[in-house]
Formats: structure tokens, sequence, C-alpha cells
């Protein structure tokens, strides 16, 4: 299936984006480390084994009813810290009281740093892109 079209310079409202799902970005995921890195500011706590490492949908960005974010929006995790984005690990209220920005901050660089893995593993294609 192609890109939708854009009629000039307008865009639907950010819910109506068009969502991407991929295997091959979902697969490439697996095998590279935990980029949300979240678990370590739980006292005592750290990153699961990279054995465990899975794409985990981060945001809520067309995130509704039985569906998920688009896959443009995962990031490498841990089984530690997928628990705690999704809210399956009891600390994960600790966590947002003490390290609320600390959390969406890492959740996003965990997706920049997964998608320029991404490009590396050759799941994510940008025409044109140089690399340095």
């Amino acid at each position: 299936m192609n890109a939708p079209s854009v009629i000039g310079n307008s865009f639907p409202p950010p819910a109506l984006l068009p969502k991407v799902r991929s295997k091959a970005v979902l697969g490439a995921v697996r095998g590279m480390p935990c980029t949300l890195r979240i678990a370590t500011f739980v006292p005592g706590h750290r990153c699961a084994d990279p054995a465990t490492v899975v794409p985990c949908h981060v945001g809520n960005l067309g995130k509704g009813m039985s569906t998920k974010v688009s896959d443009l929006s995962v990031a490498a995790g841990c089984m530690a810290c997928h628990d705690l984005l999704d809210g399956r690990d009891s600390r994960r209220a600790w966590l947002i009281e003490n390290y609320p920005a600390a959390v969406q901050h890492r959740a996003l660089m965990g997706v920049l740093e997964t998608q320029a893995m991404l490009l590396m593993r050759g799941a994510l294609i940008i025409p044109d892109a140089e690399f340095y």
C-alpha cells in the first residue's frame, strides 16, 4: 500500500495520520540493545537480559480501542522497561511520580535511537539520506 497523498499543504489532524505497520521494522528490533533504559530509574532495578528486547510502542498518537500506535513509534525495550512503560510493573506509579519528565524523555530518545538503528539495519529507508 502506498502512502496516502497530500493535497497541497493540507495534512489531517494528528489522530488521523496514517499508521505504519511493518513486520520488517518489528523484526529488526529484536537483537537490539534496550533503548528505553527506564528501569534504571528505579532503585535496585536495571534493564533485563538483552534477549528479552522487543518493539515497544511509545506514545498515544493514534492509539485507540484495540489499536496500537504506528510502528514508526517503537523503541527497543527489554522486558523490565516494557513492563514499566505499559504499567504491568507496579513500580510505574512511583516512577511517574518521581521522574515524569525523565520517563518521557527516555521514551522519546529510545524511539530516536531505535530509528537510527533501523536505518543501519536497512529496515527504515530514507531516500537521498546521507550518513555521517
